[in-house]
């Protein structure tokens, strides 16, 4: 893996991820994935995504496409096993830097589009 990065979510954790390059199998670990693009003052969060770990899931893979069409070039993931600690981490990351592309648990709670 690559450099180490911290990202601080909404609660003031400070969520520690490491930078793994686009075509490395980050995808099989279960975890939490943070696409990003260079800004100013370090990384513009553009796509959250949870890692389930398994080892033909090609939703990150997706993820990550649609990302790079905002402008991600940068994948970074922290590992972890537990799904309810893997949704607070995503949830406390998306809450805290409002990304780009909400992940499918945040639409519930995003605003309808009017007509």
């Amino acid at each position: 893996m690559g450099i180490e990065v911290r990202f601080r979510g909404q609660s003031g954790k400070a969520w520690q991820f490491q930078r793994v390059a686009t075509e490395a199998p980050w995808a099989r670990t279960a975890g939490v994935a943070i696409f990003a693009a260079p800004d100013t003052y370090g990384w513009r969060i553009i796509r959250v995504v949870e890692l389930s770990g398994r080892p033909n899931d090609v939703q990150p893979i997706w993820a990550l496409a649609d990302a790079e069409r905002y402008g991600a070039n940068a994948v970074f993931v922290a590992l972890e096993f537990d799904a309810a600690a893997r949704k607070a981490m995503a949830a406390d990351i998306e809450e805290g830097f409002s990304p780009v592309c909400f992940s499918g648990h945040n639409r519930a709670d995003a605003a309808p589009i009017a007509a």
